[in-house]
């Protein structure tokens, strides 16, 4: 985040930190232990970099692209969490985002097929498993391409990670990609199964997630669940409303994501002029 951050905003990165990333990227032997979100970031940031003319970076965009490629590409078509272990093949949606975005930035910069091959791939397979009205499935059995668990389902899927991978996959023409993002985004603003908008006008917030009422104090039970449906070859669908509660939470970087996604468009008037948003404005004014 601090490569992509810094290139961005056109600051230049401080040494200590340097240090630091140029170790972690020159020792492959640490790459055994990356997350896909640890790869995805790198990969983003190492292209940033290289894009805003720090050249040192672009010695290693090419070997993070075939590790990428190698341990966490799918035939299934949606990537794997980890390179290697158990773990492997339970990937969320979060994994599909950091890799596909990653995949996307390397390809355009080097003009790769490869990689926006893989990017569209995975983009696909989402759409194909994306909710009646909008949801973005949580967790996945990446080896299958099967959803484990819809639950929790995430604001910020909804309105930042989704469309930020989503509008990346507009400009490459994948069929979906926009009606895709824009279902997702009105789950948030209440088409979804408890019919109930995520946005907090008076506070400026947004309302984490829709979760299973059993669930709101332990992951256990859908860990559980996920590993059970994985191995009895099951797939998951939404249950009822009854069941379902909202997380009365929202955390900084759901914030962040919606201005990574929506800053500068001006394209989705349907979207970012909703009313929800011209309550805020009005609400604003008052104070």
């Amino acid at each position: 985040m601090a490569l992509w951050a810094a290139a961005e905003l056109g600051f230049a990165l401080p040494e200590p930190v340097k240090r630091k990333v140029r170790a972690i990227l020159t020792d492959q032997t640490r790459w055994k232990s990356f997350r896909a979100q640890d790869l995805g970031m790198l990969l983003i940031g190492v292209v940033a970099q290289t894009r805003a003319g720090e050249n040192e970076w672009a010695v290693f965009a090419d070997p993070l692209f075939r590790f990428l490629s190698h341990r966490f590409r799918s035939e299934s078509g949606l990537f794997f969490d980890t390179p290697f272990g158990f773990r492997r093949r339970f990937a969320s949606f979060a994994t599909q985002i950091y890799l596909a975005m990653g995949c996307y930035e390397y390809g355009d910069f080097v003009r790769d097929g490869y990689a926006i091959h893989l990017a569209d791939k995975c983009v696909r397979k989402l759409i194909a498993l994306q909710g009646p009205q909008g949801e973005w499935p949580w967790f996945f059995d990446a080896t299958t391409g099967r959803v484990l668990d819809f639950y929790e389902i995430y604001s910020v899927h909804q309105f930042g990670m989704g469309p930020a991978l989503l509008e990346l996959a507009e400009r490459h023409n994948v069929r979906g990609a926009r009606e895709a993002l824009a279902n997702g985004f009105k789950w948030g603003l209440g088409q979804n199964q408890l019919g109930r908008s995520m946005l907090v006008p008076k506070l400026g917030l947004t309302v984490r997630s829709h979760v299973r009422a059993r669930e709101y104090t332990s992951r256990i039970p859908r860990m559980c669940r996920a590993l059970k449906n994985a191995y009895l070859g099951r797939e998951t669908g939404l249950i009822d409303n009854l069941d379902v509660r909202l997380r009365l939470e929202c955390r900084s970087y759901e914030l962040g994501w919606i201005l990574w996604s929506f800053g500068q468009r001006v394209d989705m008037r349907e979207l970012t002029h909703d009313q929800a948003f011209s309550d805020i404005s009005v609400e604003r004014d008052t104070i």
